[in-house]
């Protein structure tokens, strides 16, 4: 049984913003390329998901980013399961600079479908090569609610570079297209600290069209994308400054 792993990675110059630190999507790669690692040292690779019709995907995730990595900055990701039930778990990912300071925390739900993209029960052989530990938050989802009138509206329609394996729009890709939008907002999201809450509630393809609403709260930035059916793809909150302090307001806020 592995409790933890660690992978290390070298911040590359085509994962940076214009202050030449890694964005937040290059950090949740990072957390998903070293969840993906300890799966597959415990003997579950992605070749096995594929013959088994078994596949994670991430239905939430919290960055808790409290300082900007530098190019071409080494870090560590450590990831560990502090909860799993029937067809979920949640892993606790800490990312340390080379020198061991803190670089943030990356919570993530994870939960297994089938091949048609049902929940699928955990196998026991599966949830005992992964030993829960404890001390994960319990967290909810993002509470976005509703675009108020007068969000900023846009369309985007997903590339297949922006997909996954399973072709669908990939988490990171999400994260870059939020952060794009705070920057016409506005908002520089290569500020720490920060804080994104994160939920992905339905598979979007290539290339359908994604519309984007984002909206200025008191609390920081909030966002929803929908299919064009109307059907709720992903939501996601976005706030700078330490949690505890004063809500600091997106540039511009009022």
């Amino acid at each position: 049984m592995l409790a933890t792993h660690t992978q290390r990675f070298l911040v590359r110059f085509d994962e940076c913003g214009p202050d030449a630190a890694a964005r937040s999507s290059t950090l949740l790669r990072y957390v998903v390329e070293t969840a993906f690692a300890h799966s597959a040292e415990a003997g579950y690779p992605l070749s096995w998901y594929y013959s088994n019709g078994l596949f994670w995907v991430v239905r939430r995730a919290h960055l808790d980013l409290v300082r900007a990595v530098p190019y071409p900055e080494g870090l560590e990701v450590t990831t560990r399961v502090v909860g799993a039930r029937r067809f979920w778990a949640r892993r606790v990912n800490t990312v340390r600079g080379g020198d061991g300071c803190a670089i943030g925390t990356v919570t993530m739900d994870w939960v297994l479908t089938d091949r048609h993209g049902h929940p699928a029960r955990m196998p026991a052989h599966m949830a005992a090569a992964f030993p829960v530990l404890p001390g994960g938050p319990d967290r909810a989802g993002p509470e976005v609610g509703v675009p108020p009138a007068g969000a900023r509206e846009s369309a985007h329609e997903i590339r297949p570079h922006q997909t996954d394996p399973r072709g669908h729009m990939n988490n990171a890709a999400y994260l870059d297209l939020f952060d794009d939008v705070l920057v016409v907002l506005g908002v520089d999201p290569q500020e720490r600290p920060a804080q994104y809450d994160l939920e992905f509630l339905k598979p979007a393809r290539a290339p359908a069209v994604l519309k984007f609403a984002t909206w200025i709260t008191a609390s920081g930035v909030n966002a929803v994308a929908r299919l064009q059916d109307g059907s709720v793809a992903w939501r996601g909150h976005q706030c700078r400054g330490v949690p505890g302090d004063t809500a600091p307001r997106p540039d511009g806020a009022t």
